[in-house]
């Protein structure tokens, strides 16, 4: 149960009530990343702006590397709720990429678990490192850091799209994890 308020959709008037019909709309319910936000409807708009725009729109960065590297940042935060929520995403992403259901489910549970055991191209490796190092170590970052991804066939896009995606990330972990948002119930669980 969250630590805040939260505001029901039979409450919500204005701003949120508008942001409220787009969840419903959008994912025909309010998942409760949404409706922990409703405190602050305007950080919500934002926030669900600025999501949608890394993660489904135009970039080098395919749509299954950006939930893996959504998935790999919530793993190294140990963040459960988008842990679930994005390894869920991303088996669906990599569903459609493998023909085998369970070999998808094998390579993303590994991914959601610790990315380093997932049989990955050296390409989505070199992702996965940067976005952890990048997590854990922020002030360790430098110019080789981007270089190595360049050198395995990154252009400067899609490493600053990779950077929006785990920092949006690691932002959105510590509003779940502070607030203590519940799983909803249609995720799978994927356990760390």
């Amino acid at each position: 149960m969250a630590w805040i308020k939260v505001i029901s959709q039979a409450e919500a008037t204005g701003l949120l009530k508008k942001q409220y019909d787009a969840a419903l709309k959008r994912a025909s319910k309010i998942l409760n990343i949404v409706s922990i936000m409703g405190l602050n409807p305007h950080a919500m708009r934002d926030s669900m702006r600025f999501y949608k725009t890394i993660m489904f729109g135009e970039s080098p960065l395919s749509r299954s590397q950006r939930e893996m590297l959504a998935t790999v940042v919530s793993s190294v935060n140990n963040c459960t709720y988008w842990i679930r929520a994005h390894a869920n995403d991303l088996r669906v992403e990599v569903a459609t990429e493998i023909d085998d259901p369970n070999v998808a489910d094998e390579l993303v549970s590994k991914i959601a678990m610790d990315w380093k055991t997932a049989e990955l191209n050296s390409a989505d490796q070199g992702l996965c490192a940067f976005a952890e190092k990048l997590t854990l170590t922020p002030d360790g970052m430098s110019k080789i850091d981007i270089q190595n991804l360049e050198v395995l066939g990154f252009s400067q896009t899609a490493v600053h799209d990779a950077v929006q995606v785990i920092g949006y990330f690691n932002y959105i972990n510590r509003v779940a994890e502070a607030l203590n948002i519940d799983l909803e119930q249609h995720v799978r669980a994927w356990e760390k």
